[in-house]
């Protein structure tokens, strides 16, 4: 089973990155630890949603929007108005990866500026990045960069887990006191609609987000889960998709504790260092400014290596990001007609169309708006908090009791799984309603 582990981690890869990097520690450093409880919440709370959908495209063999061609209520092109509602604010939240370009940018300035002006040199080295991605994608080069890539972002991120025992070290040291008071489910005292907006996107940005969570099924279906069932009326064939049904339950739960101690990890360290310091990173340089939380822990000596761990990962997110736009935008089409679906080689080739011009967008966008990287990153956490994730929840529980009852999730399960739906959408809606001033 763990040598068939796959589709879990590498969406891991892609959720650890500008979420972890820069939406995670900015919270913690506006509003202190009173937030551990939505980090925790927000990484925990999606596992089931993440097995139940996987379990119904592997069953099926379908992706997200295939399987919900039947969903109730108004069509348009044949295509549901929940998949429509879901790509509207998916295209909206594609301003995160013009953030994530600028983060990058800025990253590279502060380590080989190529002019006295920040603002012009970060733009010539987001320029340099997005060829880069390009480059990496049409000659197919990033596989054998991944390995590394991934080992860099496994450094990254067991170096925040041993950053924070070295912590305890230092004038910074976490107790049971800060802990505790971070897990009341409280917004704090202050800025409660500031917080308000904080817990919807780290709902947005964390753990399996609403993205993630359409994402899954197509590393699900690609990594060939689907292909050992066999044919559906063959011997055996409930048994075999019980087994496989029980390596997605491992792979979704080995992905859940990565992203839930790192992103924890993250928070905790800059609850613990940038809060006290009053320190809200922010600019072109949001990046360098957060190493503040391993040059605190381990020493000025692990700047360079923060720095180049960063830049390994929030490229692999950019990879990661410009390979799920083109499936995604992709299955829309299918769904609206426009490609065919059952010609591998015309899919291939819409993917391909579809991240090139993906990037020439996201490009554009922080051409414009070169210096806001980081409100980049937050509002499109924000908008996949409010329309993402809450849209995937009620797709996914829809799909969930239309899987065969053979193969079908228990009782228990089903209370679990529409408890944690409940507790989303619940944590939306209250946090719509307090920055609305209906709650105080």
């Amino acid at each position: 089973m763990l040598l068939a582990v796959g589709p879990g981690i590498v969406l891991a890869a892609g959720v650890i990155g500008s979420g972890e990097l820069i939406n995670t520690p900015l919270q913690a450093a506006r509003f202190g630890f009173v937030l551990l409880w939505a980090v925790l919440l927000s990484c925990v709370i999606k596992y089931f949603l993440q097995v139940e959908v996987g379990r119904y495209c592997l069953v099926h063999n379908r992706t997200v929007f295939e399987a919900l061609s039947p969903f109730p209520g108004p069509r348009l092109r044949q295509t549901s108005w929940l998949v429509w509602g879901f790509m509207l604010g998916w295209l909206l939240a594609q301003v995160g990866s013009s953030g994530l370009v600028g983060a990058m940018a800025g990253l590279m300035h502060g380590l080989v500026p190529l002019s006295s002006d920040s603002i012009g040199s970060a733009r010539i080295w987001a320029v340099l990045v997005v060829v880069a991605v390009q480059l990496l994608l049409w000659r197919g080069l990033y596989g054998r960069l991944e390995k590394m890539m991934i080992g860099l972002a496994l450094l990254l991120s067991v170096s925040a887990l041993v950053g924070l025992v070295m912590l305890q070290g230092t004038p910074f040291s976490v107790s049971g006191a800060d802990l505790w008071s971070g897990l009341g489910f409280s917004l704090g005292d202050t800025e409660v609609r500031l917080a308000a907006f904080a817990v919807i996107s780290l709902i947005g940005a964390l753990g399996v987000s609403g993205a993630e969570l359409v994402v899954y099924p197509y590393w699900v279906l690609e990594k060939g889960y689907g292909r050992h069932l066999g044919p559906r009326d063959s011997k055996g064939w409930v048994e075999r998709a019980r087994g496989w049904i029980r390596m997605l339950k491992v792979d979704a739960g080995l992905a859940t504790l990565l992203a839930t101690a790192v992103t924890a990890a993250y928070f905790i360290l800059g609850a613990a260092i940038l809060f006290p310091l009053g320190m809200t990173p922010a600019g072109i340089g949001v990046v360098d400014q957060i190493s503040s939380i391993f040059t605190e822990s381990y020493g000025p000596w692990s700047k360079s290596i923060f720095l180049v761990s960063a830049m390994a990962t929030l490229l692999s997110t950019l990879l990661a990001a410009t390979a799920v736009n083109g499936r995604i935008i992709t299955d829309f089409l299918c769904s609206l007609g426009l490609v065919d679906r059952g010609r591998p080689q015309a899919v291939r080739k819409s993917q391909q169309v579809v991240q090139t011009a993906f990037l020439a967008s996201v490009l554009s966008l922080y051409l414009l708006i070169p210096a806001r990287p980081a409100l980049m990153v937050l509002v499109s956490h924000y908008i996949i908090g409010v329309a993402g994730t809450p849209l995937a929840t009620i797709a996914i529980c829809w799909l969930a009791f239309r899987t065969e009852r053979p193969l079908r999730m228990s009782r228990p399960v089903a209370v679990l799984l529409l408890a944690s739906a409940g507790v989303i959408i619940g944590c939306v809606v209250f946090g719509l309603a307090v920055q609305a001033g209906l709650i105080r």
